[in-house]
């Protein structure tokens, strides 16, 4: 039977919603009243949406080879993301878990949202993007990581004096690096010295460069595919 483009569309939309619906039941299930209240109900909510996904992973495995002629889906980016979508359900009845690896395989569960790419125009169209711009994205990521080791190992000698239980080592310094340079300041680091807060305001005034020049190259990429789209 050959699939339409209109029953693919509605295929796409149908399992965008149980996306939705599967990621509120996860967010949901973490209330423990809601859950020690309606457990039973979650459980047959999981298995529903797991039947599911499982029809759907058959359905793309199929369709594809039928394509294709190989497998090429299920070793995709996606194709990785469906089948963790349902593994975690599947793996206890095979083989025994304890609780803190379940508690890690009902986690795997809460990649299920990426499977929204899969079905999103604009997020394969933010992928396309990205992949036109990543020599200049690679540069300014290569750029911020110098800065960012540069004046954490700076002010880790500037500061550790002065504050050594705050500048305990320089994985710290590098955390306050990052924190400023990417211009959020938490505040729960900061620099004491005159030297330490010189290198404060060069890495923030940089940092508002830094963080300009890939959100400029992704918005005009971004207009400029939609003008060609």
């Amino acid at each position: 039977m050959k699939i339409t483009p209109k029953q693919e569309a509605f295929i796409d939309k149908s399992v965008y919603g149980l996306i939705l619906l599967s990621t509120l039941s996860i967010i949901l299930e973490s209330d423990q009243g809601l859950k020690d209240r309606y457990d039973k109900l979650f459980e047959i909510v999981e298995l529903i949406f797991v039947v599911l996904f499982s029809i759907e992973y058959a359905y793309r495995t199929i369709l594809n080879y039928k394509r294709n002629g190989r497998l090429k889906y299920n070793l995709s980016f996606y194709g990785l993301i469906d089948l963790l979508a349902v593994l975690p359900f599947y793996l206890p009845l095979a083989i025994p878990f304890d609780g803190r690896s379940l508690r890690l395989l009902r986690l795997i569960r809460a990649l299920r949202i990426l499977k929204i790419s899969q079905h999103s125009k604009a997020v394969k169209h933010l992928v396309q993007v990205f992949k036109r711009i990543k020599a200049e994205l690679a540069l300014t990521f290569f750029l911020s990581l110098i800065l960012i080791v540069f004046s954490g190992i700076v002010v880790y000698y500037a500061e550790n004096p002065y504050q050594p239980e705050v500048f305990s080592n320089i994985g710290n310094s590098i955390w306050w690096a990052f924190a400023t340079l990417t211009t959020v300041g938490y505040g729960d680091i900061y620099p004491v010295t005159v030297i330490g807060k010189v290198i404060a305001s060069i890495v923030a005034i940089i940092g508002i460069g830094l963080i300009a020049i890939p959100t400029g190259l992704i918005s005009a990429t971004y207009v400029e595919l939609l003008k060609e789209k």
